[in-house]
């Protein structure tokens, strides 16, 4: 009876430190972020923002490393201050700028994911808190939560295909409090307008921004110039 005991106990053991180990996971989801230069994908974009009707569009997305991001489409669209697909990558790569802790665990989309913290170990740094659904199995970021100074918190969830290998999902939520997304001047006053006294004045406004992601191309040599913007 001992024997067995002891058995399931080195089993409990073993499965805490391999579940335990943030370090691990992050290099592990960091391995697959250095297998990408560059990459381009068509995008997809869908917008639900609280007092403006926008119509949802197509465009094509450019990323280079370490930290060029950029989406091109003919209309008008919001994003976030902080941009997730830019963040994520570069913010988890800079190994020596924060510490992780594991702060417990749970299930999303069927993945049994460790929520990993990374906390800053500087004061001056413009992120307060990141905190990552990081799948133990195959390392992926299914969620992410993180807090900035000047932008507030940004919520992702992430969904994954064919691409995962190169940690790039196909699809993106994105929730975002109103206040903190990049309204272009000419629709600023019309957001204003539309959007409805809150009775209690600390209640945030959210909105929601999906982005579906396909035909990915990667590791092509994106020059430099696609991220500059035409005036």
């Amino acid at each position: 009876m001992k024997s067995v005991t002891l058995f399931f106990l080195l089993i409990i053991s073993s499965s805490c430190f391999a579940g335990d180990d943030p370090g691990t996971l992050i290099r592990n989801l960091n391995k697959k972020f250095k297998l990408i230069n560059d990459y381009t994908a068509q995008v997809y974009m869908q917008f639900d923002i609280p007092g403006v009707k926008m119509k949802s569009m197509n465009g094509k997305v450019f990323y280079k490393q370490p930290d060029k991001f950029r989406i091109k489409a003919k209309g008008i669209f919001f994003l976030p201050k902080q941009n997730p697909m830019q963040q994520v990558s570069s913010m988890l790569l800079d190994t020596m700028s924060y510490t992780s802790v594991i702060s417990g665990y749970e299930t999303i989309q069927g993945k049994n994911c460790a929520i990993v913290n990374i906390i800053p170990l500087k004061n001056t740094s413009e992120l307060i808190l990141g905190k990552f659904w990081i799948d133990l199995q195959n390392p992926l970021v299914y969620r992410s939560q993180i807090t900035t100074r000047n932008s507030g918190t940004l919520d992702t969830e992430s969904f994954y295909s064919d691409r995962s290998a190169y940690a790039l999902p196909e699809k993106v939520i994105i929730h975002v409090e109103v206040n903190k997304i990049k309204v272009p001047k000419m629709m600023a006053a019309d957001l204003n307008k539309k959007s409805k006294p809150k009775s209690d004045p600390n209640i945030k406004e959210k909105g929601t921004i999906i982005l579906s992601f396909s035909n990915y191309k990667i590791n092509t040599k994106l020059d430099d110039e696609v991220f500059i913007k035409e005036d």
